[in-house]
């Protein structure tokens, strides 16, 4: 399995481009090719895809939309292309906040996602998939990385955006805690306890 793949950018197509790494072309299935320069260098974030008849790569520029992509075909009936379908909307935020506050319409404007998709995706979705840090705006300061890295500790262990932001907004007003670690563990105090 790969993470990410690096190198430079040899050609663009409508559904995919090619990436040079080590002499090696690599088809990588993007969202938004045009996005990619030719020549330029790149870090794309990759999910290698198996099945019967194919094996195929889909890449991203950033870590997020790589797990946002897992979290999709996570979902019955959402296979890679559908996701990454989806994935070609920019808004990601907006998809997120779509799937948590049960918003059929704004699901059902993706290609091949019907009423039935939207309602699995919501399903299997809501209140499991975070934004990143920066759009949830857990840090009430903007500048405490202490505070800010511990936030995303707590969104990978598993807890809600809802019950780590709540928790943030708590840690950020006491002036005993300066370090990620004691934040961490503040947080999971005040999350056990609630």
């Amino acid at each position: 399995m790969y993470d990410f793949l690096e190198g430079t950018v040899e050609e663009v197509f409508p559904a995919y481009v090619v990436l040079n790494v080590a002499g090696v072309g690599y088809l990588i299935y993007v969202a938004n090719p045009y996005k990619f320069q030719v020549n330029s260098e790149q870090r794309i974030f990759v999910y290698q895809s198996v099945s019967e008849s194919d094996i195929s790569l889909f890449g991203f520029s950033k870590r997020d939309d790589k797990e946002l992509f897992l979290n999709l075909i996570k979902v019955k009936g959402i296979g890679p292309k559908s996701a990454l379908a989806i994935l070609a909307n920019e808004d990601h935020t907006g998809l997120i906040s779509a799937i948590n506050n049960d918003d059929v319409n704004y699901l059902k404007k993706f290609p091949k996602i019907g009423p039935k998709a939207a309602q699995q995706i919501i399903l299997d979705l809501k209140g499991k998939i975070a934004t990143s840090n920066a759009d949830i705006e857990l840090s009430l300061s903007g500048i405490n990385m202490e505070l800010d890295d511990a936030a995303e500790a707590l969104l990978a262990l598993g807890y809600s955006n809802k019950d780590v932001k709540n928790t943030i907004k708590k840690l950020d007003s006491d002036t005993k805690l300066s370090t990620t670690d004691q934040y961490i563990s503040a947080g999971l105090k005040l999350l056990m306890n609630s």
